[in-house]
């Protein structure tokens, strides 16, 4: 599938909350917590092959996985490293997210 749909920076926003939850859950479980959202496909270190459906989705239910396995504080973390990269206006993030900026 294309991700001409994909809105712009939800990649590198998937990235990046990879790899904050690499830094916290270590490579091995982030990387296979990363492996279960639906339309992700990572490479074995973790980094985004591709992303096949609506990228706010995907980062929803990543965000939601982590969450899953690391308690609420994952998505603290991962809005924290995302506050960063992007203004809230200009991108819709997820609610799981929103909460935390």
């Amino acid at each position: 599938m294309s991700m001409t749909s994909e809105t712009p920076g939800y990649t590198a926003l998937i990235q990046a909350a990879i790899d904050r939850e690499k830094d916290i859950l270590g490579p091995e479980d982030a990387i296979e917590c990363a492996d279960t959202v639906d339309g992700l496909v990572v490479d074995g270190d973790g980094t985004v092959v591709t992303v096949e459906r609506d990228g706010r989705a995907v980062l929803d239910d990543l965000v939601g996985a982590y969450v899953a396995t690391a308690g609420d504080v994952a998505a603290f973390l991962i809005a924290r490293r995302l506050e960063n990269m992007c203004n809230r206006e200009d991108i819709d993030l997820p609610d799981n997210l929103a909460k935390h900026m």
